[in-house]
């Protein structure tokens, strides 16, 4: 795997918007910009970061664009997404993974986000880097997740056992050790890409997993086209994130989010790390992707072996 330089004080971030727009950019935009440069950072703004195509930032062919441009830009040290929503998948075809392949820089983003991190994967064998976002997320930092994600931005060390917040207990579901990199990310990006070329081989690698805003009955049709596709199988172990907001649709006839995954997850008979506060949760940890780690789920513990960044 290719790993990129650290960030350091004073280096220049690209923002790129490549998914959802930002639909109130009057009072939030310039705020967004305020925070960066309060972080100490400079700032290259992707033209489709002010745009609004629908519920996109942008055309296709504008936010694929953008993106380009900042791996391609000597000037930019580091490609920061906007924010998520939705629309990364529909422009991976137009995306030059030759570009982001030959200029290695720090990506990161989540969310929607998952469908260029799987890609960057697969395509240009890149490590990046799944955490929070401008929009929103920066302007409301809690101390653990500022933190977090600058330790993740500018180590050159394994940034080795990822603790969760005070009072969120990791979760042992299936008992074990594995190691492997480590992919994933959101459930929904992952699942809509399998059968495509963009899709994510897990082979013998630690599946991530979280979610949002999802009907369990919704989980459980993306985890069975998973398990379908051979995933529990082929990967090493599975890290769940937070599936935050994800309910019953209707009470009465409901399955719970620990029943679909005792059904479809665990008879692979692989290690199962729950309640990792990684996603779409209130506190989060900043993870690489594309490095190896190690879990020991009747431990509790997912620990980075390896750096993700270096000079």
């Amino acid at each position: 795997m290719l790993k990129p330089k650290p960030l350091r004080r004073g280096d220049t971030i690209g923002l790129v918007g490549i998914s959802g727009a930002m639909h109130d950019p009057e009072t939030r935009f310039e705020k967004m910009l305020e925070t960066i440069d309060a972080l100490g950072y400079r700032v290259i703004v992707a033209d489709s970061c002010r745009e609004e195509y629908g519920y996109l930032s942008g055309t296709d062919a504008s936010r694929a664009k953008g993106l380009n441009q900042m791996f391609r830009d000597d000037r930019v040290d580091a490609v920061v997404c906007m924010r998520g929503g939705y629309g990364v998948a529909r422009m991976l075809d137009r995306v030059d993974f030759d570009v982001i392949r030959a200029n290695p820089k720090i990506l990161l983003g989540y969310s929607d986000i998952t469908a260029l991190h799987t890609a960057i994967h697969e395509k240009a064998g890149l490590v990046t880097i799944h955490g929070p976002m401008p929009d929103r997320a920066w302007m409301e930092f809690d101390d653990f997740t500022r933190e977090s994600m600058l330790r993740a931005l500018t180590s050159t060390e394994p940034l080795g056992v990822l603790q969760n917040p005070e009072g969120m207990e990791p979760q042992c579901i299936v008992p074990g050790r594995c190691e492997g990199l480590l992919v994933g990310g959101n459930l929904s990006l992952i699942a809509s890409a399998c059968g495509t070329p963009y899709a994510l081989d897990p082979t013998d690698k630690v599946l991530l997993l979280e979610d949002v805003g999802e009907y369990i009955y919704r989980l459980d049709a993306m985890l069975t086209q998973l398990r379908y596709a051979g995933m529990f199988e082929k990967c090493a172990g599975v890290v769940l994130g937070g599936f935050t907001d994800c309910t019953e649709e209707y009470e009465r006839y409901a399955l719970h989010l620990e029943d679909i995954i005792r059904d479809i997850i665990v008879p692979a008979g692989k290690p199962v790390l729950g309640n990792m506060s990684i996603g779409h949760t209130p506190t989060k940890i900043t993870v690489p992707l594309g490095v190896r780690c190690a879990v020991d789920a009747g431990a509790g513990t997912l620990t980075m072996l390896e750096t993700a960044l270096e000079e």
